[in-house]
């Protein structure tokens, strides 16, 4: 009797020094994420390259939540959502001005893997839908179209926190990715029927424009 309650304190002992431990590492660690930052997409098809040279540039933000699924020791998972805008302007037969605009809306996973207590390296994976938007005009007026698409992104980043530890973390993330969209088959129609593009149509066939390309971002990274 008196082995079997020795045996039931060590027992209760060891789970409640478990608990403690595993209560410690999760308090010692941030499981929100918010960030902010800017970047670009290069435009590298044809149907971008004909409305301009230029690449899309903006700004995203978003929100990040760790899972708490243990993976393995230092690799932790993230599901996150974010909002990204972009814009580029360019010449179309040498006396239009386009504007190319995008409004990017992803939902996805973040594999974050600690490599230091400051330095943390994850690759994404992210699925969506964007918003495309083309506006040609000339001194004889304006056309516009807009459509939605399909889009996937993945990226590789680096975070370099100057803080890491409960209750506030605060850092810089680089990220490489690309950027795979559907084309969205647009149609530049005249804002007003006055206007005439210096055209002699009422609109503007563009075809299925595709805003596919790699992607480099840097963005500031609060954790709580």
């Amino acid at each position: 009797m008196r082995a079997l309650l020795a045996l039931l304190l060590i027992t209760t002992a060891t789970a409640t020094t478990v608990t403690v431990t595993t209560t410690a590492a999760h308090a010692d660690t941030n499981r929100d994420e918010l960030w902010i930052g800017g970047g670009g997409r290069a435009l590298r098809s044809s149907s971008a390259n004909a409305l301009t040279d230029d690449n899309l540039s903006g700004s995203s933000f978003g929100y990040a939540r760790d899972l708490g699924l243990a993976v393995r020791p230092g690799l932790a998972l993230w599901a996150e959502a974010g909002l990204a805008t972009g814009s580029a302007d360019g010449t179309m037969f040498q006396t239009l001005s386009t504007e190319i605009s995008t409004l990017g809306l992803t939902g996805g996973l973040r594999a974050r893997y600690q490599l230091h207590r400051l330095i943390a390296a994850s690759a994404r994976l992210a699925l969506g839908a964007q918003r495309a938007s083309v506006a040609i005009s000339s001194s004889g007026g304006s056309a516009s179209d807009h459509g939605w698409g399909a889009m996937a992104s993945a990226g590789a980043a680096l975070d370099l926190f100057a803080v890491a530890r409960p209750p506030f973390g605060f850092g810089v993330r680089a990220e490489l990715g690309y950027v795979a969209a559907q084309a969205i088959g647009l149609t530049a129609r005249r804002d007003s029927p006055d206007d005439v593009l210096m055209l002699a149509m009422d609109e503007v066939t563009l075809g299925g424009l595709d805003l596919s390309g790699p992607t480099f971002a840097i963005s500031l990274v609060g954790q709580f």
